[in-house]
């Protein structure tokens, strides 16, 4: 910005320039006294010189950037403490006593989040700016006599940002933002939103906000100039070192930097009125001038001797001063070192010469770890060894079934979506979601004991018995198929996302021959959970065993665990859900693909039950023990470590209890527990004043989080 830099030069020629206004002034003065005076007298006239003092001091602060725009304008989380961290270096000379010239470089970051029922916005953007202000101490009106010295300071800078969003997660999804506080990988309206899943927020800022031009604004300059204000104290620890605590606003001119303004389309419009952000910090100040003053006698040459010694030491005797040396702690046998204490590197490859076996490499040339150049052989034997499609580097650990490179790496998987040495089996594929398998036949596969459900996330397949070969595979299909069901055989084996995935085998892959078929089929005891109108997640009743789950003709979905011959332990097992809270929980049997009742499954029947193998067409109530449902606020969900400023709003709002999920390996942050849906969205409310805008409630059945929406269905 031409005008914002003929300011600034014209302000570094001004203060000058007017210091020695006033050094001539007196020096006339005192001329104009003089020339009334004898010669003798006018040797006495003690006259300033007119040379310009340069005085520099350095100082280095750390603070933290808050942020005030259009987007999340309720502050109440907002304060100096919860923001993100910026930096500082400044060049202090003082023109007189009381004032003082800056000179300065700030940057960092600033964000905001803002999450409502009626916009889901956040940004963050980096921070660059650079000025000059005059800071005025007030000792021209009180002399301190503490070690504390207030102080204001304003001036003008040039401010410089990038601003981007959050809209996607690590993996690509788009974040849609649903009324019961999820993100989802599907917008609510869509036509599929009962198969979406839900994702979490990545905090990794990847959408340029300019080049999405939401409003309209085009090519917008991402720069501007500001007028800082600040207000802090100096604390007076030596004659050259000062401790600094300061406050500075910045008042921006633009609107842009959350790239939301009051022209803004839609329901992204903000207020009016440009940006701003303050900048809270500490920074230490040291003065770098030879100046008078220390002890009388030597203008303080001992003090500046025993400072020069400490700033020359040289720890790693290198000859080159800790201060200077980039390289600390260089070894002997990497001497001699270059300017900056470091090991020479001659052919600049990036090898030290010390640690270099081709002290000439060619320019350019792509190196190994000892500084020689790559060969199209080593190229090649690189790729070779990366692909290694026939294993010919790959060696089998039995121990932990992970095929290994010889360099040590580990595959993550294969073609077929399964892991390279997970332990895979055979299986026969009824159907599954996606084939459209009827509900008549997927209940004839009830009767047999290792009928099972497969969800690999993305589909869900119904399963008959695991073999270890494929022979006994194809001998069970052949079976299956000859009762006249259409079925196929699968390979199952450990996915990617550490789910069980299942692989159809082709046709053209399978043997003409098959081995020994043993379905299992016969009288089998389950005990049904309950039927419900909605399909649940699987993890809902994670805590039961071999669960499954079929959608009926009536369209109910009726679940199940375990699958038992002996009716003995299935009554046994009945009675354990019971005490874990299935208090709706009964047994039911089946036989050769038909459902039989208790008398006929073996069991004695009371007088006056109900025994009968016709299944009911409503959803099942009281299925849970309605006191094991609870409700929490969960605030968070995070890979690794927990951005700044959110970790500072959990510990400042406190009782923030993290739970890890197994399934999705994240770590997700809970708040409060709360007997009803209405009491958990109140205090999901209040979070999101205190500035915890990703606030939503969640269920909790017997400790294990579920949906709100499931925990509801359980409690109808």
């Amino acid at each position: 910005m031409p005008t914002l830099y003929r300011i600034l030069v014209l302000l570094c020629l001004i203060f000058p320039l007017e210091y020695y206004s006033q050094e001539a002034d007196v020096i006339a003065e005192n001329n104009e006294n003089s020339s009334e005076k004898t010669d003798e007298n006018a040797v006495a006239v003690d006259l300033p010189t007119s040379e310009f003092i340069f005085r520099p001091k350095l100082s280095l602060g750390i603070g933290m950037f808050t942020f005030y725009g259009d987007i999340s304008t309720n502050h109440k989380g907002y304060h100096p403490t919860v923001s993100r961290l910026a930096y500082d270096l400044r060049l202090i000379n003082p023109l007189t006593d009381y004032l003082d010239m800056n000179f300065y470089v700030l940057f960092g970051q600033v964000s905001a989040n803002e999450r409502t029922l009626n916009r889901n916005l956040n940004f963050n953007s980096n921070i660059t700016t650079g000025g000059l202000t005059l800071t005025y101490n007030f000792k021209n009106l009180a002399k301190w006599k503490s070690n504390v010295h207030p102080y204001i300071s304003a001036g003008i800078e040039s401010v410089e940002f990038l601003s981007k969003s959050d809209l996607y997660d690590a993996n690509g999804n788009y974040y849609y933002y649903w009324s019961d506080g999820r993100i989802m990988n599907m917008a609510e309206d869509d036509p599929n939103a009962s198969s979406a899943t839900e994702i979490y927020r990545d905090y990794t800022y990847e959408s340029d906000l300019r080049e999405l031009n939401l409003d309209g604004y085009e090519n917008y300059p991402e720069r501007s100039f500001a007028f800082p204000v600040e207000i802090g104290a100096n604390f007076i620890l030596s004659d050259r070192v000062n401790f600094r605590v300061s406050t500075s606003m910045h008042f921006t001119q633009t609107d842009l930097i959350d790239n939301v303004t009051s022209q803004s389309v839609g329901n992204r419009a903000g207020t009016k009125g440009n940006d701003k952000f303050l900048y809270t910090s500490v920074s230490m100040t040291y003065d770098l001038s030879f100046g008078k003053g220390g002890k009388e006698g030597n203008d303080g040459y001992d003090e500046w001797m025993n400072l020069y010694a400490q700033d020359t030491s040289d720890y790693d005797q290198d000859g080159v001063g800790d201060l200077a040396d980039l390289c600390a702690k260089t070894p002997l046998d990497a001497r001699p070192v270059d300017e900056f204490g470091c090991p020479l590197d001659n052919d600049v490859d990036g090898v030290s010469d010390n640690l270099d076996d081709e002290l000439n490499t060619p320019e350019g040339a792509p190196v190994d770890e000892h500084g020689v150049a790559l060969t199209d052989e080593d190229f090649e034997l690189r790729y070779r060894m990366y692909k290694d499609s026939i294993g010919e580097f790959a060696s089998f650990d039995e121990v932990t079934n992970i095929s290994e490179s010889e360099g040590g790496k580990k595959f993550g998987g294969n073609t077929d979506g399964i892991v390279m040495g997970s332990k895979e089996k055979y299986t026969v594929i009824i159907g599954s979601d996606s084939t459209g398998i009827t509900a008549n036949d997927l209940h004839k596969f009830l009767s047999f004991k290792d009928f099972k459900i497969i969800d690999d996330g993305e589909n869900v397949y119904y399963i008959v018995g695991e073999f270890d070969n494929l022979n006994d595979a194809v001998a069970a299909r052949n079976q299956l198929n000859s009762q006249g069901f259409e079925t196929s055989v699968g390979k199952t084996g450990t996915g990617n996302n550490g789910k069980t995935n299942v692989k159809e085998v082709p046709e053209s892959e399978l043997p003409v021959s098959g081995g020994t078929a043993n379905l299992g089929q016969g009288t089998i005891y389950k005990i049904q959970i309950g039927a419900f109108s909605k399909k649940l997640s699987s993890k809902v009743f994670g805590d039961t065993k071999d669960l499954t789950y079929v959608k009926g003709d009536d369209g109910l979905w009726r679940y199940y665990a375990g699958a038992f011959t002996d009716k003995k332990k299935a009554a046994e097992y009945r009675i354990g859900l019971v005490e874990k809270g299935y208090k709706g929980s009964f047994i039911v049997v089946f036989k050769d693909g038909d459902r039989l009742t208790l008398e006929q499954g073996g069991f004695q029947v009371t007088e006056g039950h109900d025994d009968t193998n016709v299944e009911s067409s409503t959803p099942t109530t009281g299925v849970v023990n309605k006191d094991l449902i609870k409700f929490k606020v969960q605030v968070g969900a995070f890979q690794n470590k927990i951005p700044t400023d959110i970790l500072d709003l959990y510990l400042s709002i406190g009782n923030v209890l993290p739970k890890k999920d197994e399934e999705s390996g994240l770590t997700k942050y809970f708040i409060g527990t709360h007997k009803t849906y209405q009491d958990a969205e109140a205090a999901k409310k209040q979070l999101q004043e205190k500035g915890l805008v990703d606030a939503f409630v969640v269920g909790d059945f017997n400790g294990k989080i579920i949906t709100a929406q499931e925990a509801l269905d359980l409690l109808k």
